[in-house]
């Protein structure tokens, strides 16, 4: 008694597949995109207080210059993963501990900011330093930090879809972005670390209402 084999038909295949990939792909770049943009809008923050120094002729207080410390810090943690990316695939964990440092640094910074706010409260404090759009900076600091914390908050909710993986192996554009970000954060790294320096001089505190670079006043 002889039998004969059924032929197995292969299953057809369907567009939905490489589409998920490709969206996939998409929105692993995206998260990549984001973590650019959040140095690039921490630093811009920084630069539009260092109008108000060097143009405008305020000086920061300490405090002021904290609030920018964490700034930095914040910025941090996203360009970890951004300096992971241009060698390679980036790890889940690398991923969530690049948000987590952004996440915690700007944290601590807004209360440093809420703890500013709360200083000048009370009229007739007029505040210290200008105003910009009827807001101090150290008003516009506490509001930076709050949407910064909501923002790595929300990433690493997305981290399945916003990892960047290897996204920017066969990106330039991301790679150019990637060396960018990277070389704007240290500049306003060294430039706050040498405005700070200006400030202080070679004394062991900063004054709390300065009024002149004591590093040039001191050699002067």
């Amino acid at each position: 008694m002889t039998t004969t084999a059924t032929p197995v038909t292969p299953a057809p295949l369907t567009p939905a597949a490489p589409a998920g990939r490709a969206r996939a792909r998409l929105s692993n770049r995206l998260g990549l995109w984001f973590a650019n943009l959040y140095v690039l809008g921490m630093c811009g923050t920084i630069g539009g207080a260092y109008v108000f120094q060097f143009g405008l002729g305020e000086y920061p207080c300490p405090m002021c210059l904290l609030q920018r410390m964490f700034m930095l810090l914040s910025a941090v943690g996203p360009a970890m993963i951004v300096a992971r990316s241009r060698k390679g695939p980036v790890s889940t964990r690398e991923f969530a501990t690049g948000w987590g440092v952004a996440a915690v640094a700007a944290l601590v910074g807004s209360t440093v900011s809420a703890t500013q706010v709360l200083m000048h409260i009370m009229p007739p404090d007029p505040g210290y330093a200008g105003a910009l759009f009827g807001l101090h900076l150290y008003t516009w600091a506490a509001i930076t930090f709050v949407v910064a914390v909501l923002a790595a908050a929300v990433v690493l909710v997305l981290t399945p879809q916003a990892e960047p993986l290897d996204a920017a192996v066969d990106s330039p554009a991301l790679r150019r972005t990637a060396t960018v970000s990277l070389a704007v954060l240290a500049f306003f790294a060294v430039s706050n670390l040498v405005a700070c320096f200006a400030l202080q001089g070679f004394h062991w505190q900063l004054p709390g209402d300065p009024t002149s670079y004591r590093l040039f006043t001191d050699l002067g």
